[in-house]
This record gives structure tokens, sequence and C-alpha cells, in this order.
């Protein structure tokens, strides 16, 4: 089975057309999503389908807790944190239809989630496989050469990879991921704290990376 760059806990992402909210700019907020690496579409979608799962009076405040978790849902990867914060304040329906997962899955996934940045309840169903990133530039992705040499990074969900002879530093979580090139090659992760193991995988003559997490047997 050829893997191509995506998310596979985004293969069906939520649908729909976002409800205008007085004093809120939605076409604003799709940009900044976009600018900060995500989709805007996403976002979009996201939003609309956990506003129809709020009361038809919801406040203002409660609407942009749910656009924020729309958001880190769209692949923006600095929402994460600001996101699991909120997803105590938004009613459990709203949360999940915005996350696209089921609301019985929603508590699993809020929990899991603040350990293992690539959980989501469809992932020991792939055995592990998360997404993949890169890609030929020929055809639309980030690299010239197969990338080669990964290895993890200090910080949660970062990895370096060298592509012929520049590095780079690849960042993500379940919904999204982030690519930056490199000054030089970065230093050797002293450790991280205990907890799941995200690998970045590289195979011979593949322009793709995989990020897998080994699950337990």
């Amino acid at each position: 089975m050829i893997r191509r760059p995506g998310h596979l806990a985004d293969t069906e992402p939520p649908t729909g057309v976002p409800i205008d909210v007085p004093g809120l700019d939605f076409e604003r907020a799709g940009i900044n999503v976009e600018t900060a690496g995500g989709s805007a579409e996403r976002f979009w979608h996201a939003l609309a389908a956990g506003q129809r799962a709020l009361p038809v009076d919801a406040p203002s405040d409660l609407v942009v807790a749910l656009a924020g978790i729309a958001g880190w849902r769209a692949g923006v990867l600095g929402l994460r944190d600001d996101a699991l914060a909120h997803l105590v304040e938004v009613p459990p329906a709203a949360a999940a239809a915005a996350l696209g997962i089921a609301e019985g899955d929603l508590g699993a996934f809020a929990e899991r989630q603040r350990a293992d940045r690539f959980w989501w309840p469809g992932r020991a169903g792939q055995r592990g496989y998360v997404c993949a990133v890169g890609g030929f530039a020929g055809l639309g992705g980030a690299w010239t050469a197969p990338p080669t040499d990964p290895r993890p990074l200090d910080d949660d969900g970062a990895f370096a990879v060298r592509t012929g002879e520049r590095w780079w530093r690849v960042d993500a979580d379940v919904w999204g991921s982030r690519l930056v090139a490199l000054e030089g090659e970065p230093p050797t992760a002293l450790g991280r704290e205990a907890g799941p193991t995200a690998s970045l995988l590289t195979f011979a003559e593949s322009y793709l990376a995989w990020i897998y997490v080994a699950e337990p047997a």
C-alpha cells in the first residue's frame, strides 16, 4: 500500500459551513489558520460540525473555544495545548463533532492526548502508523532527495531528517505536521520523558518519511 503525505486520523474530516456569529470573523480566522500551517477548509468544516451540536443561543466565548479546537483539528500544531484545555469547556457532543470522532471516544482521546500527541481511536487499527511527510518536490512535495538519517529531537513530536546535504526539522501531532529547513545538522536528543515512543521512519529510494508509534502487544 502506498502511503501518501497526510494523516490517517484525517481520512474522514468533519464537513459543513460555519454559522455566522456577530463579532467573529471566521474568514479571517481561516486565513490565520492557513498562515499557522493548517487548512482553512478543514477549519471551517470542523467548526461547522461543532456548531451544529451547540445550543442555538450558545455564547460567543463558547464558539471561540470551539474555534480553537477546530483550528487544532485543522492542523495548527501550536493550538494543541489550548484546545486540550478547552475540551472541558465545550459540550462533549460539540467537541467530538469538531474533532471528527465519536462522542463516546472523547474522554479517552483527551486523556491519551495529554501523554501521547499521536493518539486517536483508530491508531491501533493502523498498527501504529500516523502520517507521512515530505514527498518528491516534482510532484508537489517538499524534498528533492529521499530522506535519510532520521532522529528524534528533544521537543515532543519533533524529529530531524536529512535530504541530500540539507537537514530538516519535522514537527507533528495527530492532526498536522510542519517541515522547516535547518542551517545545519541539529544536536542529538538528550532524552525525553517516559511515555509512548514515536519514530520517524525512512525507506530506501522513497521520498516519504513516516511517523510511527509502536503499539503494545
